[in-house]
């Protein structure tokens, strides 16, 4: 670290195009709420991302564009432009004597991974997904020998992995890492004020989130058919695909809407939904479901890892993926208790603030940086 500086800097890494910063979708939320939590917690934050829809940053963190290719470049011109980013990050990390680079996985580089082994410095590296098996699946993946050889690359001479559920911790071992943390997403409960009125009537269910096919859209849609003239008003908050069917069960779309616009939305919310498809990708950590508790709402999730490792039966409802019957049964059970939602709201806002905060996940991050760092031989 340099003398000079009161706080020690932190070299946050996104090189994904499609994540924007400040940009709506999950991905972009996480990646700002982790840049405020670790400036929060006394880090200089340099934020370098591949693109910026919002040049907002908040308090502690510099925002800079890498150089090379953004939205809706091709693999090809991102494989081309590696050397020139390792080379401008090794740049960065020199001239702001950086304790640590901590970067979201992408696939097809490791522009971040080469910089910081060139400069001795510790690399910390997110993994929110089984990107490769996710792009092939749902998307298309390019060049997926590259694909693989870079992310075992970067996977394998990381200093530690940070997966966000059990299954993308067990993933990124079987892909060489030699160091994997179990850091799920969070909240910052003060955003969401005192929370909803969880036991007001009538009460209203909401689903937060893209429409796509693996966040459970067929099955929320068919819960509203089983439930008929019981379902409880629903209230969608984002966009996609599945729009169609939502709408064609009376759901309420909101259509995207700044992170920022979440909180007041769920205020009137009293059930809060998370269902997904059976046999679908069981490695999510959902971010909405963070949301909910700290907004204070009654939960219902489907039970994947990521969300029985933070709910039990005090802090919400948990249903098989894909079973639309027993999700409709928990949300008709919700509807007609308004006491059993009180007191699943008010467990499940204690629970996200005792354990489940970003400051929570920043103390984390930077106490594996500090060790990595001792580990490193870098002063501090």
């Amino acid at each position: 670290m340099n003398p000079d500086r009161e706080q020690p800097t932190l070299l946050l890494v996104c090189t994904d195009p499609g994540i924007g910063w400040g940009g709506t979708k999950g991905a972009a939320v996480h990646l700002a709420e982790i840049a405020a939590a670790l400036a929060a917690a006394g880090t200089d934050v340099i934020a370098a991302v591949a693109r910026v829809d919002d040049p907002l940053a908040p308090p502690g963190v510099r925002l800079t564009t890498m150089p090379g290719p953004s939205r809706g470049a091709s693999t090809g011109e991102r494989l081309a432009a590696e050397r020139a980013r390792a080379r401008w990050l090794t740049s960065l990390i020199e001239d702001t004597s950086a304790i640590a680079v901590y970067e979201r996985f992408a696939l097809h580089t490791a522009a971040a991974c080469r910089a910081a082994a060139s400069t001795g410095t510790p690399h910390l590296v997110e993994l929110n997904a089984p990107l490769i098996d996710e792009t092939a699946a749902y998307r298309r993946l390019d060049e997926p020998q590259e694909a693989a050889r870079l992310e075992h690359e970067v996977l394998s001479r990381a200093t530690h992995v940070l997966a966000v559920s059990r299954p993308v911790a067990a993933y990124a071992a079987s892909r060489g890492a030699r160091r994997v943390a179990l850091v799920p997403n969070a909240v910052d409960p003060r955003r969401f004020g005192a929370g909803a009125d969880a036991g007001r009537q009538p009460p209203t269910a909401v689903f937060v989130g893209t429409l796509r096919p693996w966040h459970g859209i067929d099955t929320l849609a068919e819960a509203w058919r089983v439930l008929g003239p019981r379902a409880p008003r629903l209230v969608v908050i984002g966009d996609g695909p599945g729009r169609d069917r939502l709408e064609a069960v009376g759901a309420e779309i909101t259509g995207a809407v700044p992170p920022s616009a979440v909180p007041s939305r769920l205020v009137d919310c009293q059930i809060g939904l998370a269902p997904y498809p059976a046999g679908g990708p069981a490695y999510f950590s959902p971010l909405k479901l963070f949301e909910y508790l700290a907004a204070g709402l009654a939960t219902v999730a489907a039970d994947i890892p990521g969300v029985t490792d933070v709910l039990d039966h005090r802090t919400g409802i948990v249903v098989p993926p894909g079973d639309a019957d027993t999700l409709a049964r928990a949300i008709d059970d919700l509807a007609a208790s308004p006491a059993l939602r009180v007191s699943l709201g008010r467990a499940g806002r204690a629970h996200a603030s005792a354990q489940h905060t970003w400051a929570h996940r920043a103390r984390t991050i930077l106490a594996l940086a500090a060790a990595a760092s001792d580990r490193h031989g870098v002063a501090s």
